[in-house]
């Protein structure tokens, strides 16, 4: 990343001709205390001549909410230096307008997103080939092999395997940090939250149930005499039915897109991510980190709370 930063414009910048002054939310978290980031912040805003109307700190200073008023063309370029200001100093910075913050629908990615792993890499690793599967995996994370192609490939290697590998998984998943607290938060504030996974159905709705997602949609492995076959079915969930299912949730639920939010981490999110109104990389692969802006490299998935102004503290 450097200063010429190239990301999908964010639904809220206008063209130029009808661009207008606005009230933005800068929100700064790191996983400890932040004042050195806060301090180089102040520093920008200052040496920029950026008026700042109120600052919010929260969570002993771990949390901070910075207001602004900005066109959002200079919106979009404070954004953008402040992503590359804060980049190493073990802190996330998400801008925002403060109109239509709150969202009305939170669409996760699984693997490596609300759970801590690659759960068929964890299948895998069960039965020692945890290596293999998982260069494959890493390779269609980071958008170098087709997905589908990297799919087949690895459930082809547990062909013969007993389902009852998925359940062992299934319960002895460990949520990342900031997970239960985003849909529990999420849920309390009207948001509907949908699980959309490339894994397999015995361990999505486990983690769906465990978290209480609102519904879940996932891939199904074929299964015969309680073993798999080594063939997914159809359909198969890709980037493309990713991306379709959050239309889907948009259509149904008759909201416009920038009402919504979408996380994930591997170049299959991405379309997902560019269609909701806020797409947040998690922890993302080389692919994700350069096509959206809004990041969680050093914080927790509360993170995503704060950017639809959710108060958890």
């Amino acid at each position: 990343m450097n200063e010429m930063l190239s990301f999908p414009n964010p639904y809220w910048l206008l063209n130029q001709s009808k661009d207008k002054q606005i009230e933005f939310v800068v929100v700064l978290v790191s996983s400890s205390k932040n004042d050195s980031a806060i301090k180089l912040v102040y520093q920008f805003f200052d040496k920029n001549n950026i008026n700042i109307s109120i600052t919010n700190m929260l969570s002993d200073k771990h949390m901070t909410e910075i207001f602004i008023s900005e066109t959002t063309q200079n919106a979009w370029k404070i954004f953008k230096r402040l992503l590359v200001l804060t980049l190493n100093i073990n802190a996330d910075v998400f801008l925002l307008p403060i109109s239509g913050r709150k969202k009305k629908l939170l669409v996760c990615d699984m693997d490596s997103t609300i759970v801590l792993t690659e759960t068929l890499d964890d299948i895998a690793a069960s039965i020692g080939i945890g290596k293999q599967v998982g260069e494959i995996t890493l390779r269609a994370m980071q958008g170098k092999l087709d997905f589908h192609k990297a799919l087949n490939k690895r459930i082809s290697l547990l062909k013969g395997i007993s389902e009852k590998l998925f359940d062992e998984v299934a319960n002895n998943v460990k949520f990342n940090s900031g997970a239960e607290e985003l849909i529990k938060f999420a849920q309390k504030n009207g948001i509907r939250t949908v699980l959309v996974s490339g894994g397999f159905e015995p361990i999505v709705n486990v983690v769906a149930a465990k978290m209480g997602f609102d519904r879940y949609v996932c891939n199904k492995a074929e299964i015969s005499s309680g073993k798999l076959t080594g063939n997914v079915l159809e359909p198969v969930i890709d980037a493309g039915a990713k991306l379709k299912v959050l239309q889907e949730e948009i259509k149904q639920l008759a909201i416009l897109p920038e009402q919504t939010c979408a996380v994930g981490d591997g170049a299959n999110d991405l379309p997902m991510l560019q269609a909701a109104g806020v797409g947040v990389g998690y922890m993302g692969k080389t692919l994700v980190r350069a096509g959206t802006p809004y990041q969680i490299n050093s914080s927790s998935l509360v993170s995503i709370l704060l950017m639809m102004g959710i108060a958890v503290y």
